[in-house]
């Protein structure tokens, strides 16, 4: 599989002019006249580019991002047997001898649990890391190229485990048009949330070196500890809900259901291991991929500089806190993204039934209402009825929150695209504008506009 995706890559560089690597090392922006020859379509086309790399002027740009992301999704949900079944098949081998008859199930389990979905975590990693290579002249081997997608396959079996997790916990129907995993295998269920979890880490150190395996690991620890603790706050804030339907205290249910509590919830629960985990993962495995690089490269002025160069710029626009920042943002538009569609969507585009209300989920929708209702109607969104469900979306109709949430939308697409300009040198920046397009345009696809005129 790698061979044919990385010729394939090969063939799309050699396109866009960039001159590659004979076999065994990797491209850099450091190429001399006699490949360039080779590597450009016509000589008068040819000049050097940013930081000494050599392409054609119609697509200098290009070269840095030559792929696109569908290719890159598509590679990645083929090289799944390549990694992770392969990977499991092993595990089974080496470390759990006479057991072969039970790989079946687990097998079975994997694919259920994390096939299905769009993967885009696992894709915004390897998108992400080639185009901060990219930046820098760099093109991975065929051995980076697995390792980069053992990293990011790593993710979303890590992933897998969460929403098991989180459908047992919100006692959820369906996840991904299906039944969610707990209502097909009730009994392993609970079992299976620590297999997959673990099961990420042995990917990991099955396939990376030593430095790339304790960096790589430490950020998907934290970001799992993280995680849970948002976990735990969501649970917290849900039970709280519950408790106000019985003592009703409408000063209290202001200061603790507010828009701040809320926020502290996404962006533990959510944010942190859906953007900012994968682009700090990219982040990693580029720098270590280029200090591995030791040769050095002509810049445009022609003085010989290191990779890394340019103190200025990076003092100015420092990688890893804009990469932070943004992801913790693309992760609460996500999440509030999602809580709108768990009322506002069509079961049918989404996947699954919306049982936040039902669940009294502290969401996006529900710290608006208790901002904008005034005192009758923030007890009427807290008070027991017969249809419960009914009644506070009849309440949400009443504040007008789908208006709220297209104008919260606006603005937060117009920061991210602000912060994506301004801080353009450092990011992986067309990986992140894809990926707040894709977020976009799946409200736009999934929302069913009948429910509401």
């Amino acid at each position: 599989f790698f061979e044919n995706f990385f010729e394939n890559l090969e063939r799309g560089w050699r396109s866009q002019g960039v001159a590659m690597p004979s076999a065994g090392e990797e491209a850099t922006g450091d190429l001399g006249a006699s490949r360039a020859k080779k590597s450009c379509l016509s000589k008068e086309k040819c000049e050097r580019g940013p930081k000494g790399k050599i392409c054609s002027k119609r697509s200098r740009e290009e070269a840095k991002f030559p792929r696109s992301l569908k290719d890159i999704v598509k590679a990645f949900h083929q090289s799944y047997e390549q990694i992770v079944s392969v990977s499991l098949e092993r595990y089974y081998k080496e470390e759990l001898p006479g057991l072969e008859y039970c790989l079946k199930r687990d097998s079975q389990m994997f694919d259920y649990t994390i096939r299905g979905g769009q993967c885009f975590r696992g894709v915004l990693v390897v998108s992400a890391t080639l185009e901060l290579l990219g930046q820098k002249g760099i093109y991975p081997t065929k051995t980076r190229m697995q390792q980069i997608m053992c990293v990011a396959w790593a993710l979303e079996v890590l992933q897998a485990a969460f929403l098991v997790a989180d459908d047992i916990m919100d006692e959820s129907h369906t996840r991904r048009g299906k039944a969610c995993w707990h209502k097909v295998d009730h009994v392993h269920a609970y079992n299976d949330v620590f297999k997959l979890e673990h099961f990420a880490f042995y990917l990991l150190k099955s396939h990376l070196d030593k430095k790339d395996f304790v960096a790589i690991q430490e950020i998907f620890r934290g970001i799992i500890l993280k995680t849970t603790f948002g976990q735990g706050l969501d649970l917290e804030y849900s039970s709280q809900i519950k408790s106000f339907s019985v003592n009703w205290d409408a000063q209290l249910v202001r200061k603790r259901l507010s828009m701040e509590s809320y926020l502290k919830i996404v962006a533990y629960k959510t944010s942190y291991y859906t953007f900012h985990l994968p682009l700090n993962a990219a982040l990693c495995l580029a720098e270590n991929t280029i200090d591995k690089k030791k040769k050095t490269f002509q810049n445009s002025t022609g003085r010989k500089c290191t990779l890394s160069e340019n103190k200025e710029e990076e003092n100015e626009f420092d990688q890893k806190t804009w990469i932070s920042r943004i992801g913790l943002e693309l992760g609460q538009y996500f999440q509030v993204q999602d809580d709108f569609l768990d009322v506002y969507g069509n079961p049918k585009q989404t996947g699954k039934i919306g049982t936040d209300i039902e669940q009294k989920k502290l969401t996006w929708l529900m710290a608006t209402a208790v901002a904008k209702a005034d005192s009758k109607t923030l007890k009427e969104l807290f008070a027991p009825s017969e249809d419960y469900v009914a009644s506070v979306k009849d309440i949400f109709k009443k504040l007008e929150l789908r208006k709220e949430y297209l104008r919260y939308e606006s603005n937060i697409c117009k920061q991210i695209r602000g912060w994506v300009d301004k801080a353009e040198s450092v990011l992986p920046s067309k990986t992140i504008l894809v990926i707040l397009e894709k977020i976009h345009s799946s409200r736009i696809k999934k929302e069913d506009t009948e429910k509401e005129e």
